[in-house]
């Protein structure tokens, strides 16, 4: 069964992308998409009703214990080389270990996929491996996106720490695999805000692809990174990026 997803034509993102919901049969056609989508405004509805009640939470727990929660450090996965450009960077990031699972193709909707996804690698790091050990959580998220001809393949990634790099345990559900990773040269920038969906990141890519092929450069637009480095209860300074192998 194949992954569903949007179907995405124009694959050099320089005309109108083409995004079709195939679970819904909406069809829709700009090159930034419209968001007057009933399951767009619910998405946001929902964002912003646990971003409040978390508000409220907090509101009434001790001020250093909110401080030090939103404070804490995760381990991010560094870039071997970064380059500078106008508007844009070029990093290499060197071959690592990920913990990976894919898009099963059983969602209802991209909320429920991403969702899924995102369970069963949590449950990993808190101890659904071989050594029921908690490994910490590590940045970024990534979703790598393979382009389809017919729809689009997702895989979601954690990064996993130094302290688990050499022989990371081994996962309990059979969707959940170690990943070791290449090294990857992309070219990427920095956005802030919250990616709501699918569109948010898909307008992304094409805005930066214009920008780094502007430059001179060369990407691939077979695949690509949609890449988060924050919990959903971070309301400032948020860090999303999509990152664009080069070819």
């Amino acid at each position: 069964m194949k992954p569903k997803g949007y179907q995405v034509k124009d694959t050099h993102f320089r005309n109108e992308i083409l995004l079709k919901r195939t679970t819904k049969g909406i069809s829709q056609s700009s090159f930034i998409p419209q968001r007057a989508d009933i399951t767009r405004r619910i998405s946001r509805m929902r964002c912003f009703l646990v971003l409040t009640l978390f508000a409220a939470v907090a509101s009434a727990l001790p001020p250093s214990w909110v401080r030090s929660f939103l404070s804490r450090k995760q381990e991010e996965a560094k870039p071997s080389n970064v380059v500078e450009h106008e508007g844009y960077e070029e990093r290499t990031y060197p071959a690592r270990k990920w913990v990976c699972t894919g898009d099963t193709g059983d969602a209802e909707d991209e909320d429920d996929r991403d969702r899924a996804m995102f369970k069963r690698l949590y449950r990993y790091i808190r101890g659904n491996n071989d050594m029921q050990e908690r490994l910490a959580m590590g940045a970024p998220v990534t979703t790598q996106v393979t382009m389809g001809e017919f729809s689009n393949a997702y895989e979601m990634c954690f990064y996993i720490g130094e302290d688990h790099q050499a022989s990371p345990p081994a996962p309990n559900d059979q969707l959940v695999t170690i990943e070791d990773r290449p090294q990857i040269t992309v070219f990427t920038r920095t956005v802030g805000g919250y990616m709501h969906d699918d569109e948010d990141w898909l307008t992304e890519a094409a805005r930066l692809a214009q920008v780094v092929e502007a430059g001179g450069e060369a990407v691939s637009h077979d695949d690509m990174y949609w890449v988060g480095y924050d919990p959903p209860f971070k309301f400032w300074h948020r860090r999303n990026e999509v990152w664009l192998l080069k070819n």
